[in-house]
């Protein structure tokens, strides 16, 4: 009874007890706070680390620091944040703004002649403590949509500085108008063996014995969270799961690690989203999963015992589970239901042991898999399809680590060049892996499982002048010159430009195929020459050459 006690106390007072409670932040945008994305909700391969605020559909708007500090890094990137900007708090946290479209004035001058003199046309600043000093409230930057960002927003996190792990920013203070609860969607068992799974629903009777199971079962919840002002899908706060009012399993979004977020592939069911796009949230743990946001209660009583939160019931027992699930403004949805025992068969399939090594041969390939790649042991596949296809482990198995893919090519194919391998993974799309050769054999390290077949890219990148004249940078004192660079197999690697044999620097917007060349302020006016030079993915090259005027 005690133990039942003090877990509800656990669930029900972390709110109370913020993490954040001695740094309270203003909000980093002019206008209300309205999210399309929640902390730690469930993405590709990774948990989210702040919360994603929306900015009215558009790029421009001014963002301000949430707090007194010093901006300690700034970061350029065609990928993942994009432009961003780091902002530590004496307090001892980091305020993050990302895809952003430019920064101020000062800060905007500094940052492009610090990629200048290094000859880089990205990478990561670190301005001394003194260069940059900011009060609450001082602009910073201009809200934008650069890198991976898929529509104009404002990515802002608050992490702890001592760690750089990512906290949950709405226990800062943020005032994020939420009140509706979280939408619970879906409920399916799973055995514990995963050879079998169905979907059920509130009230219901999962008889055991109808089913025919004899392992353990687990349970996963689909669910979603609404604020007010909009109808994204987001991420929850916090799920219980009880049997006969006894905790089993727990999560809490407050505090991610980087270094661990890829093991989100074990927190939720990947083999279901590989089949349907819906991420479900496993109520129970696999082996190879480090992660501190979920928790497990081992029970054992007459009627059921647990353990990682796989639920085992005693022959014609009859025992009830319920799922708690809150967002974080304290809003509660809950579903109930029954589960009848069976006998217990204790043997079932394993298949590849996550915490070994193995090494599968099939015709031309071998596959190593180091141990720790999988989350949990599986039955990893290496087959030959035909036509040169080749199935690697199947695209539902995740991979924590990179498995190691040796290619023999044929008779036929060795005499070529530009060879790379193709592979239809997650949510069926292609993607190219690009392999080292050493002699008649490719080589590539991969986390992504599928079907693999080899192709040639032959064929330079294409590139031509988007516009003629340059055109001013939004929200930024410089101009730019539009390049159109693309390449429709192994991708643009690679770029470099030149004004009258000078480095110039090159902002990669790769969701429209653009190398915008930043002019320098000091190029006079008149005629110049601007050489740019684009690589793919397997060396080949284009050069061009274009008489610029300004």
């Amino acid at each position: 009874m005690m133990k039942k006690i003090f877990a509800l106390l656990g669930f029900l007072l972390t709110s109370i007890l913020l993490p954040g409670q001695n740094l309270l932040l203003s909000s980093p945008l002019e206008i209300p706070l309205v999210l399309s994305g929640t902390f730690a909700e469930l993405r590709s391969n990774h948990f989210h680390g702040g919360i994603d605020i929306k900015t009215q559909g558009r790029s421009g708007l001014k963002v301000r620091a949430v707090a007194a500090g010093y901006v300690s890094r700034i970061s350029i990137s065609p990928y993942g944040y994009g432009n961003a900007l780091y902002i530590k708090h004496p307090e001892g946290y980091t305020s993050v703004y990302g895809h952003l479209n430019g920064f101020s004035t000062e800060i905007e001058r500094w940052v492009e002649e610090q990629l200048r003199d290094r000859s880089k046309n990205n990478g990561n600043l670190y301005p001394s403590k003194e260069s940059f000093v900011v009060q609450r409230e001082d602009f910073i930057a201009f809200s934008g949509n650069t890198g991976g960002s898929m529509g104009p927003h404002l990515h802002f996190e608050i992490r702890d500085s001592r760690t750089e792990e990512p906290l949950n920013p709405l226990e800062f203070g943020l005032t994020v108008l939420d009140s509706r609860p979280p939408s619970l969607r879906g409920l399916m068992w799973v055995t514990q063996d995963f050879t079998d799974r169905g979907n059920f629903k509130d009230g219901d009777t999962l008889d055991l014995r109808a089913l025919n199971i004899g392992v353990p079962i687990g349970i996963n919840l689909y669910t979603t969270d609404k604020q007010d002002g909009a109808n994204n899908n987001n991420g929850v706060y916090k799920i219980l799961s009880s049997v006969n009012n006894d905790a089993v399993f727990s999560a809490e979004y407050r505090r991610i690690n980087f270094s661990t977020s890829r093991f989100i592939n074990a927190h939720f069911d990947y083999q279901q989203y590989y089949a349907s796009g819906a991420r479900w949230t496993r109520l129970y743990e696999l082996d190879n999963n480090p992660l501190k946001i979920s928790s497990t209660e081992e029970t054992i009583f007459p009627e059921f015992r647990s353990s990682k939160g796989w639920i085992t019931v005693a022959k014609d027992s009859l025992v009830n589970v319920t799922i708690l699930v809150t967002d974080h403004a304290g809003n509660k949805s809950n579903t109930s239901f029954y589960i009848l025992g069976s006998p217990m068969d204790s043997t079932f399939r394993t298949g590849l042991s996550w915490d070994q090594m193995h090494t599968l041969k099939e015709d031309k390939i071998r596959v190593s898999i180091p141990s720790g790649a999988m989350y949990r042991n599986t039955n990893f596949k290496l087959v030959k399809k035909g036509q040169g296809k080749y199935l690697i482990g199947g695209g539902d198995v995740p991979l924590q680590k990179s498995i190691e893919v040796t290619w023999k090519l044929d008779s036929i194919q060795k005499g070529g060049f530009g060879w790379f391998a193709w592979v239809e993974a997650e949510s069926r799309k292609q993607r190219a892996e690009i392999a080292k050769r050493t002699g008649d054999v490719l080589t590539f390290s991969t986390r992504n499982t599928g079907t693999y077949y080899l192709d040639q890219d032959l064929i330079d990148p294409s590139v031509s002048l988007a516009q003629q004249d340059p055109v001013s940078r939004s929200g930024s004192q410089f101009k730019e010159i539009r390049i159109k660079a693309e390449d429709d197999k192994t991708g643009i690697d690679r770029y470099s430009a030149r004004i009258d044999g000078k480095f110039a620097r090159i902002d990669f917007d790769y969701k429209h195929n653009l190398l915008k060349v930043i002019i320098p302020k000091e190029i006079s006016v008149g005629s110049h020459n601007l050489r740019v030079v684009v690589i793919d993915g397997v060396g080949n090259t284009t050069t061009k050459e274009y008489n610029i005027t300004l």
